[in-house]
């Protein structure tokens, strides 16, 4: 168990300490380079052969039998199943709730600018495998895209001995009503469906939280696709002071590490009785970090600049840090609200971003599987009273076809005909 000890001048080399170094990240990226390329020139065969030195399963067809995921769900125990249907249903209605509104401006000279949201055509979600299964993450990725409005939803999750997902996934996305499945994982399963091959057509936007080898891979093929978020290993901190419950505050620090490689899980605190507590409450945890800050300055400081992906105020007064805290993927607000709540079943969204990408990223919500298109009308006096200054700023630019195609609409004073009603909005 790591053990820090910060002041404010402190806190970028702590964090720098904190993250992977960038020999880590270069093995990484190379070699996803190299399986990325690889899916690029040989499609479904490169997958195969990929799938089978990486996976240690031969696929020859990796698309899932509709009949798979219509018997998962008889695999699947009661519980659960009814675990899975509140999760959908908590996150729908919050989905719903942040949906953005259509607008409709009509400014002082009568031109008309209005927005409107349209969902991308196609998703591809990736669910992440391994140690664990995570049907958890298959509901976070589909019910936005979902609730967006979403039509084509495609989705890869690593084999298992058998050659296919976890039943449990397989059964979460039975549930929610996805029929096109793929048993793929890792930067494979990335690069497929960005790229697309024989039998995976290619996907629009690619969402879903990875290892470093899947952030890695959606970051080499941004552009080609569009990104959600960089959202790989897990991260917590959670800034506790005497209000906080130490066996507690241990077991959430235990929960976020056994997400696997590369997570972290950091306990920051100003009060060294309240660390000393914590730590003897978690034994031996050697995915843990623990950073002592001399103030609660410097504690803030430290949150912003390593900006988690979960944070836990686990403090007495968190409204009072709420407004000072600015980087973050989601906070979890006094000492009751466990970052495992979030995972599972409070009804916000896990896939937030990692790595510090909080700074600039935000969490999933339908926002994400949106484009906002603006629809301009300009009657005719608008576009005549707007003409000179149009004019005047294309000229200051050397653009004289954009001045006269104002100009000419002035000279010309059309009557205008307006559009049908409901077409600009």
């Amino acid at each position: 168990m790591d053990r820090l000890t910060i002041t404010s001048a402190d806190v970028d080399s702590a964090v720098r300490g904190l993250r992977p170094t960038p020999e880590d990240r270069d093995q990484v990226r190379g070699a996803v380079a190299d399986v990325v390329g690889m899916v690029r020139e040989g499609g479904d065969e490169a997958v195969r052969r990929l799938t089978r030195r990486l996976d240690g399963v031969d696929i020859d067809d990796a698309r899932v039998p509709q009949s798979e995921l219509e018997s998962a769900l008889g695999l699947v125990a009661p519980t659960v199943r009814e675990a899975i249907q509140l999760l959908a249903a908590n996150l729908r209605q919050t989905s719903a709730a942040s949906m953005p509104a259509a607008t409709r401006e009509v400014l002082p000279h009568g031109q008309i600018v209005a927005t409107r949201q349209v969902p991308v055509g196609r998703v591809g979600l990736y669910v992440p495998g391994g140690r664990a299964a995570y049907p958890s993450s298959a509901i976070m990725g589909v019910v936005p895209a979902q609730v967006a409005g979403v039509d084509g939803i495609a989705v890869c999750s690593p084999p298992g001995p058998d050659g296919l997902p976890d039943r449990t996934v397989l059964a979460a996305l039975h549930l929610l009503g996805i029929e096109e499945v793929y048993a793929i994982g890792g930067a494979q399963a990335i690069a497929a469906m960005a790229l697309g091959t024989e039998s995976i057509r290619a996907v629009d936007l690619i969402v879903g939280p990875g290892n470093a080898y899947v952030e890695e891979a959606k970051r080499l093929l941004f552009g080609e696709v569009g990104i959600e978020s960089l959202a790989g290993p897990s991260e917590l901190i959670v800034l506790a002071d005497g209000a906080a419950h130490a066996e507690i505050i241990a077991w959430d620090l235990r929960a976020q590490a056994e997400h696997g490689s590369g997570s972290r899980s950091i306990l920051l605190s100003t009060d060294r009785e309240v660390i000393d507590a914590i730590e003897a409450a978690l034994e031996d945890a050697g995915s843990v970090s623990v950073v002592e800050a001399d103030d609660l300055d410097t504690a803030v400081a430290f949150i912003n600049a390593y900006a988690p992906e979960h944070l836990q105020l686990a403090v007495g007064r968190p409204e009072l840090l709420l407004e000072r805290v600015t980087n973050a993927g989601a906070i979890f607000v006094g000492p009751m609200s466990g970052t495992a709540y979030g995972d599972y079943i409070a009804g916000s969204n896990h896939i937030l971003p990692t790595a510090g990408n909080a700074r600039f990223a935000s969490g999933l919500t339908p926002s994400i599987f949106l484009r906002t298109q603006e629809i301009i009308e300009i009657p005719a006096d608008a576009a005549a009273a707007l003409a000179a200054p149009l004019a005047a700023l294309a000229r200051a630019e050397g653009l004289i076809a954009h001045a006269r195609s104002a100009e000419v609409r002035a000279e010309q004073a059309p009557t205008d005909a307006p559009l049908q009603e409901g077409a600009a909005t």
